[in-house]
């Protein structure tokens, strides 16, 4: 039987091709955007596009969950994939310009959660993939915010997966590497920046700014391939039969080579400070 797949942020990149390999799966897509006339192209792939603005109230998101239950079916797998990048500095970064990256980013996800899920509990079924990024795993000058924002997303989701396991509802956060899509243009809404700049920070701040732009274009993983791995892992078909999805599944070959130096870090940390570290301990502990 069809699955009902339910795919925020799918005007561009991700969400799109995940919307597309979807649909060739021979499942069910509703695809989400603010503008759904961006969606158009998508109706000849029997892909049904859906006007929804994240960032709406709890009231506003459900009545669109609810119409959409109710005139395509239950939804089986969400993907929380809308976001954007806040460049800028930490002390840059006006408190609106966090506050909306987070809502973006993070609270969004759980307002389409809190909407979607207690269909999800009554049938003890389903799958959530919220969308994070490698960038969770390591604080970059000038993305900051973006990179908390994606650690925020990876831990919630950590959380949640234990909390519905019992209930049969899989769970992960999904960590792209770096894809050729649109996400690091300034067009399209997808890399906005602060609109404070402090000269005493560029020196800190400069590089990675300028890296970002250079790699946009040239990244070198493929998103309709990164797509039809995100299908297969969420629904245990083809390359994933078998397979467990884990709570934090990493996508491209510098995405293994990231995550695995960030670990290697924390290692070497670990290492060198544990005496330090360890001391620390009440003496009764300490004295066992």
């Amino acid at each position: 039987m069809p699955r009902v797949w339910f795919i925020t942020g799918c005007s561009s990149g991700f969400g799109r091709e995940i919307a597309i390999a979807a649909a060739k799966n021979n499942d069910t897509v509703v695809a989400t955007s603010r503008d759904a006339s961006k969606l158009a192209d998508l109706l000849p792939l029997g892909i049904t596009p859906k006007a929804l603005d994240i960032t709406g109230g709890d009231a506003e998101i459900k009545a669109i969950v609810d119409d959409v239950e109710s005139t395509v079916g239950p939804i089986d797998v969400l993907v929380n994939n809308a976001g954007y990048i806040l460049e800028g500095a930490v002390e840059e970064c006006s408190d609106e310009e966090i506050l909306t990256h987070f809502d973006v980013n993070v609270f969004s996800q759980i307002r389409l959660l809190r909407a979607i899920l207690p269909s999800m509990r009554a049938r003890k079924s389903g799958v959530i993939a919220n969308i994070g990024s490698i960038a969770g795993w390591s604080g970059h000058p000038a993305a900051g915010f973006y990179c908390a924002s994606k650690a925020a997303v990876a831990m919630y989701t950590e959380a949640l997966r234990a909390e519905l396991a019992p209930l049969n509802i899989d769970v992960t956060c999904i960590e792209p590497g770096y894809f050729r899509t649109n996400f690091l243009s300034m067009s399209g809404g997808h890399k906005v920046t602060a609109s404070n700049r402090i000269p005493d920070l560029h020196a800190g701040t400069q590089a990675n700014r300028d890296a970002l732009v250079a790699y946009s274009g040239y990244q070198p993983g493929d998103p309709a391939k990164g797509a039809r791995v995100i299908v297969e892992a969420l629904t245990k078909s083809g390359r994933c039969e078998g397979r467990t999805v884990p709570a934090r599944l990493a996508l491209g070959r510098d995405a293994v080579e990231f995550i695995g130096a960030c670990l290697e870090r924390e290692r070497e940390m670990l290492d060198s400070w544990k005496e330090i570290i360890a001391s620390t301990d009440c003496d009764d502990v300490l004295n066992t």
